[in-house]
């Protein structure tokens, strides 16, 4: 549960009650401060947004590249499983291209 109280105009006061453990924090913050921790924590989230769609779209163009070119996860690829003429199972034989 948190209390809030009105120090003066510009700062409020947050008192919070942290249950496990029992702990009472007390705070007092501007009213500017907290306005410009808004502001540089929506920058750095627009930044890193950013980042991370720039980081994406490479990786869906890469793996486009990769459909293109018919490069497939190594669990996608079957090898041909060999019977000898007693009903035997040969091992595989990979072939490499």
């Amino acid at each position: 549960m948190e209390t809030y109280t009105k120090i003066s105009n510009t700062t409020l006061e947050v008192t919070k009650e942290i249950i496990t453990p029992v702990k009472v924090e007390k705070n007092v913050y501007e009213r500017k401060f907290i306005e410009d921790q808004i502001k540089a924590i929506t920058e750095s989230r627009d930044e890193m947004i950013a980042l991370k769609e720039a980081e994406l779209k490479e990786c869906t163009d890469i793996l486009a590249e990769m459909d293109k070119k018919g490069i497939v996860l190594e669990s996608d690829i079957v090898e041909p499983i060999l019977i000898d003429e007693i009903g035997d199972i040969s091992p595989p034989i990979s072939i490499k291209t």
